[in-house]
């Protein structure tokens, strides 16, 4: 790798034609704004607990599955479920399969939580579809499933 001389505008170049930087943007913007319609309903969350809830299947998920989708460890997606259990949101329950091994499930009220999670996240959508033209957001859409599952799926 060769070194270049970097000067302030050679790093807003950078930055401004980095991919990373404009997903990481983005993904930030959408989340605060998640919060916020959140906490305008009358939920509590922290953008940390996305870790979870965006993992969590419907009928429940063990912990160290939750943790390899979220690529993190299992201490700290523990800690993640024990801060949104406390919150009433999620429960723990014995896996039929394994006696030792705990299903993290939605409670009533986390299921409202995701029911209304998916409502403000068409919103947020629907807000980016008024800013960008509704077919470049379809293609946005479709581009980021492929790269996504090409990342997740390298020998397809």
């Amino acid at each position: 790798m060769t070194k270049k001389e970097l000067n302030q505008s050679k790093l807003e170049y950078y930055r401004k034609n980095n991919i990373g930087q404009s997903l990481m943007e983005v993904a930030i913007d959408f989340q605060q704004s998640a919060l916020v319609e959140f906490s305008d309903a009358g939920y509590r969350l922290q953008g940390s607990h996305q870790s979870v809830l965006a993992h969590l299947d419907i009928n429940g998920t063990r912990l160290t599955e939750l943790a390899e989708r979220a690529s993190m460890t299992k201490q700290a997606m523990g800690q993640l479920i024990d801060e949104i259990e406390r919150l009433g949101y999620l429960k723990r329950t014995p896996d039929p399969s394994d006696g030792r091994a705990k299903i993290v499930k939605f409670t009533q009220k986390g299921l409202k939580l995701i029911a209304q999670g998916t409502e403000i996240g068409d919103l947020i959508q629907q807000g980016y579809a008024e800013l960008i033209g509704e077919e470049k957001m379809q293609n946005l859409r479709d581009l980021l499933e492929e790269l996504h599952y090409k990342i997740r799926h390298p020998e397809n």
